[in-house]
């Protein structure tokens, strides 16, 4: 799209701040311009423009917004499944209230598959909340459908329930009959659930649940990937950084929480970690999702390159609440510089230089029982020719990837991109999106949060390297341009004279109510069943609290370079 006639929005602070397009909160006695201007909006050409008439009739909070709202889930436009999480997602942020429990119980009932499991998750959380507890534990126990009952479980071990160990306790009972994906998506729901009750780790039914649940790490009939999830959260619980997929080590833990050693040398070796930017990760399918916007040639400074030859420090213990993300150094931490980087700093000149570079070297490293996929993005996204899906980590097919990524060459300067061209605007939301659809053969094309075939074959790993706002998404459209909308450059933030039709990426391109709600919070639906691993390395403007969202998602570090 950088050839559009039309201009692109541009994204600025003070623009978002004042209404949003008239996107404000509004009070309930408001709900008639609300409507109005719903009416108007949701018309448009635009997802952009829908999106802002879906918000700003939410935003009344008035039951008749509600009504509509919900009853449009039915019949969603294209693109179908995204609006139907959109709507979801908004309808459970401004209807929480026990006001309007019926509609949503009403509203799920009607649409009860396995795609539909987003807005069973998010409407059984209000649910609960509006001390309807109970339901939650029958859904669980009685839905037909497998993904409509662990959407109850991710409720219930979100929220916390005083009776959700016992429960496990008792249903753990069955594992042995538990064939895949059921199998899988049960026991990493229940490690996840005893990572999350950790805080009573010293009371006799955490003990009870957990002998029942860390045996299952080396059954016969678990799947690797589940035990590498599995192992992930028990090191949180107990502490280390080592993922032993055996039992011992966690049962050693759970049972001697006083001793010092743990004699760790004597079990099963930890699953092997994989490194990119100082950033390791443990896993069997690993994807890199690499920022290819233009802004990529901007030049490497001084301090970007320090910053990215440190290595990022990983927890060493449980969680103790201390309201630290994990990654971020304490202060005065010693950081060290990484003594064993060999990149060819003397070519290295811009942040593509570098993150190619390291990504070579990370896939290198790669072990030849591991997969891997390059993902790259930029107005659009993509993998590379040479990894169409999850590749074997042969010697021969990392080679060819690293041939590929030495092809990619910068553009000349063009107006507003000084530095050069690569891939155009900044479309990290895409990118994420298609790392969730890979599996050992073809992507899923739609709902794959729900496909058990990209949990079993698809990504265990990712890393997300951007340098900078998110301005792009795959749903751009070229629409009329409101008084409030500023004309210009998204990428390099350069404010053009006034367009009256500027081409709009969707809500996961635009920064909503300061913060990047939308990505993070389809991350998290992406990632509510898929429990990949997602680590994020920022370079320059990146923003830093979109990805600790991101990465919160997946249980990961963020590295922070020169920004």
């Amino acid at each position: 799209m950088r050839n559009s006639k039309a201009l692109t929005r541009l994204v600025l602070l003070a623009a978002i701040l004042s209404t949003i397009g008239g996107v404000c909160t509004v009070r309930s006695e408001d709900w008639g311009p609300a409507k109005q201007y719903y009416d108007e909006f949701i018309k448009r050409p635009s997802l952009q423009m829908r999106t802002r008439a879906r918000l700003k009739l939410a935003s009344s909070r008035h039951p008749g917004a509600f009504k509509i709202l919900s009853e449009s889930y039915a019949k969603p436009e294209d693109p179908k499944p995204q609006v139907k999480y959109l709507l979801t997602s908004i309808c459970a942020n401004h209807f929480s209230d026990e006001e309007f429990d019926a509609g949503w119980t009403e509203w799920r009932n009607k649409f009860a598959k396995s795609e539909d499991a987003w807005l069973w998750y998010r409407s059984l959380r209000l649910h609960q909340d509006n001390g309807h507890e109970p339901d939650l534990y029958e859904v669980a126990n009685e839905n037909k459908d497998l993904f409509l009952r662990a959407s109850a479980l991710e409720a219930l071990c979100e929220n916390g329930s005083d009776g959700l160990l016992a429960w496990w306790e008792t249903k753990l009972e069955e594992a042995d009959k538990w064939k895949e994906p059921e199998r899988g998506l049960m026991l990493e729901i229940g490690a996840k659930t005893l990572y999350m009750e950790a805080h009573s780790m010293s009371d006799d039914q955490f003990r009870k649940t957990a002998l029942k649940l860390i045996p299952q790490i080396e059954h016969k009939k678990t799947d690797e990937k589940t035990k590498v999830v599995m192992a992930r959260y028990f090191r949180e619980i107990w502490g280390g950084d080592r993922l032993f997929i055996n039992a011992a080590p966690w049962l050693d833990r759970l049972l001697n929480p006083e001793k010092k050693d743990h004699g760790d040398d004597k079990y099963a070796p930890a699953t092997p970690p994989t490194k990119f930017v100082g950033v390791e990760a443990a896993g069997k399918r690993i994807v890199y999702v690499i920022d290819m916007s233009d802004s990529m040639l901007k030049p490497l400074s001084k301090q970007a390159k320090e910053d990215i030859k440190k290595p990022v420090k990983k927890p060493d213990g449980p969680i103790t609440g201390s309201g630290k993300e994990p990654g971020e150094p304490q202060p005065g931490e010693d950081e060290k510089k990484d003594d064993e980087d060999p990149l060819p700093w003397d070519k290295i000149k811009t942040r593509f230089d570098a993150a190619r570079e390291y990504l070579k070297l990370s896939l290198r490293s790669l072990q030849k029982d591991q997969f891997y996929c390059v993902i790259w993005f930029g107005d659009e996204h993509d993998t590379l020719k040479t990894t169409k899906g999850l590749t074997p980590a042969t010697p021969q097919n990392i080679e060819k990837t690293c041939d590929e990524l030495d092809r990619f060459k910068g553009g000349a300067p063009i107006a507003d991109r000084p530095d050069g061209t690569l891939k155009g605007k900044t479309n990290l939301h895409g990118g994420i999106r298609q790392a969730f659809k890979l599996t050992g053969k073809a992507p899923v094309k739609d709902y794959a949060y729900v496909a058990p075939e990209t949990f079993m074959t698809g990504a265990d790993t990712i890393f997300l390297l951007s340098d900078g706002a998110p301005t792009w998404d795959d749903w751009n459209c070229q629409d009329a341009r409101e008084d409030w909308d500023q004309t210009g450059d998204p990428e390099s933030n350069t404010k053009h004279a006034d367009q009256p039709v500027l081409d709009f990426p969707g809500p996961y391109g635009y920064w909503y109510h300061n913060d990047w709600s939308y990505i993070i919070d389809d991350v998290n639906r992406m990632n509510l069943f898929h429990k990949a691993e997602i680590h994020c390395i920022g370079i320059g403007e990146a923003s830093q609290g979109l990805l600790y969202g991101i990465a919160k998602a997946g249980m990961g570090q963020v590295k922070m370079v020169g920004g």
